[in-house]
């Protein structure tokens, strides 16, 4: 199996990680972390290489971003740690 080039994210996806966000002024939910994160872990699971920066770029994001909230994710307790 040879994986995927990119993560496998619909426009519905995309368009409900920006609502679970929120504004950027404001705390980053528990919620938006968890969904996040699952697509993240999705995308390593079907073998794509570099989700993070294939993240970003769908969502309009740094890497460095998507790297962030992963981080968060595991520090709060919701996913655990690779």
């Amino acid at each position: 199996m040879y994986g995927l080039t990119e993560p496998n994210l619909t426009d519905t996806d995309i368009t409900e990680l920006h609502e679970l966000r929120g504004p950027q002024t404001s705390p980053v939910p528990n919620a938006f972390l968890v969904r996040l994160a699952t697509h993240f872990i999705n995308a390593e699971i079907d073998g794509v290489i570099n989700p993070g920066r294939h993240l970003a770029e769908r969502l309009g994001l740094t890497r460095t971003s998507v790297l962030t909230y992963m981080r968060m994710a595991r520090r709060r307790g919701l996913i655990e740690r690779s």
